[in-house]
């Protein structure tokens, strides 16, 4: 599956995803339920997440639910079969980067483009959460530039949790990552 697909594909089910599942705050705005929506939406959302709501209602409309929603289905289903022809050949888990680099700085990551930052950062993660397969993500080290984490994503078979976390926890002894380090650096 080229990696294209996989981001395309879940450009689509995740704004479909994002607009269903984010709930939580209230704006106090009262005059009329489209305004408290409008407001709700505007304060607990950043431009990201707006994005990803109206991408996931023009996906879900009636004119291009076929083409666009159907078809994301359909490749997220072969997604997973590569997923379990992987796990058929005898591997138990898979070791992939989190993310593209190392955590940013707080400082650093409102100043870029949170789109951009955002959709590179998800490379590795969307495949298995489009496959609908246990992963987890555990920092390694910390970098030697800006002493923020680098992580190490592990990724196991359905129903294969117990033994994604036996592994989780036996590579995270040994990698014997200093959070003491980071708790200090972030103070």
């Amino acid at each position: 599956m080229a990696l294209n697909s996989v981001k395309t594909i879940s450009s689509c089910v995740t704004h479909l995803t994002v607009f269903s599942s984010h709930v939580g705050h209230r704006a106090d705005n009262d005059k009329s339920t489209e305004a408290l929506y409008a407001a709700t939406r505007h304060q607990g959302f950043n431009n990201v997440v707006r994005g990803r709501i109206f991408a996931g209602n023009y996906f879900l409309l009636k004119k291009n639910y076929d083409k666009y929603y159907l078809h994301a289905q359909r490749v997220r289903r072969l997604i997973a079969q590569d997923f379990i022809q992987v796990f058929n050949q005898g591997i138990d888990i898979l070791l992939t980067p989190t993310v593209l680099d190392e955590a940013p700085l707080y400082q650093d990551y409102i100043k870029e483009d949170n789109r951009t930052r955002t959709e590179q950062d998800d490379v590795f993660t969307q495949p298995a959460n489009l496959a609908g397969i246990p992963a987890i993500s555990l920092p390694v080290k910390l970098s030697s530039k800006s002493k923020m984490p680098i992580s190490l994503q592990l990724l196991s078979d359905c129903f294969q949790e117990r033994k994604l976390l036996q592994t989780a926890k036996w590579l995270e002894k040994r990698m014997n990552f200093p959070f003491d380090q980071l708790t200090r650096g972030l103070n």
